[in-house]
């Protein structure tokens, strides 16, 4: 029977099956034969390039548009993406990766936006949970009458779960050890804060905007993916952990990934 009405789902969750279904390259198994310890999904290359530096037995696979770096970290295992900072990027790098290198875990890593006022710039906001803000509803309004993005409402997103079955949710959770395992990482000066990382196809500058998404979603930051890739990370089973650098740069945000790194047992 054809639904009378769109349901709305984490546009993830569509993305997904496609992606899953995507062949690897000729040769390549659907697994590594040793699994990977940690998934870096980085920003982009300023991101990525000083982790690659030290790793070492490295290896390169690339599928279309999408290609990751694998070796050794010390006695770890660490493959590396990058997101794009773009959700949909994010989504099928995140998914080929964890495919091709079943990690035990996946570490987001890049710059955000600061939602709350209390942050400063160059604050690393440590995920306590993540929220993708970009489902919301408009109320009915005639041709003319404007348009008030701070009179729209939270649209839930479905997660899908093995069965076809959905369940409502406006939040994705961090992994708890690993939140632990950040918030006491050694990168004094700099401020390590936990948070709610936002994400969104979105650049919000306007002041009662930020201040409205936060009220709505209680978000701590702004970014365009981390919460996409713990959502495609979420539906494969992999529990991940993000560390934002507000208003920071990539080379910061790869600092705090090599500080956690090194800290993982």
């Amino acid at each position: 029977m054809l639904r009378t009405r769109p349901r709305p789902r984490l546009f993830f969750a569509l993305l997904l099956p496609f992606a899953a279904r995507l062949p690897l390259p000729a040769g390549a198994a659907e697994t590594i034969a040793h699994p990977t310890s940690v998934l870096v999904v980085g920003t982009d290359d300023t991101v990525i390039r000083p982790l690659l530096a030290r790793l070492t037995d490295t290896a390169t696979a690339s599928r279309g548009a999408w290609t990751t770096w694998s070796g050794r970290f010390g006695r770890r295992t660490v493959a590396l993406t990058r997101s794009e900072g773009d959700p949909l990027n994010a989504v099928a790098a995140t998914v080929l990766a964890i495919r091709r290198h079943a990690p035990a875990l996946v570490l987001i890593l890049g710059p955000c936006r600061a939602h709350d006022p209390a942050l400063r710039p160059g604050d690393v906001v440590v995920s306590e949970r993540f929220a993708p803000f970009d489902g919301m509803i408009s109320p009915p309004a005639t041709l003319g009458a404007g348009s008030d993005a701070l009179t729209w409402k939270k649209r839930p997103h479905l997660m899908l779960a093995p069965g076809e079955k959905e369940a409502s949710t406006d939040y994705l959770p961090a992994d708890t050890a690993a939140l632990r395992l950040a918030l006491a990482l050694p990168l004094a000066p700099t401020r390590l804060v936990p948070g709610t990382l936002g994400s969104a196809h979105q650049v919000n500058q306007e002041a009662d905007r930020i201040a409205w998404l936060r009220t709505q979603w209680k978000t701590s930051t702004e970014d365009g993916e981390s919460a996409h890739v713990a959502g495609a990370a979420a539906l494969l089973g992999v529990p991940a952990i993000g560390l934002r650098v507000v208003e920071g740069s990539g080379a910061q945000a790869a600092a705090a990934g090599l500080a956690f790194l090194e800290a993982a047992p």
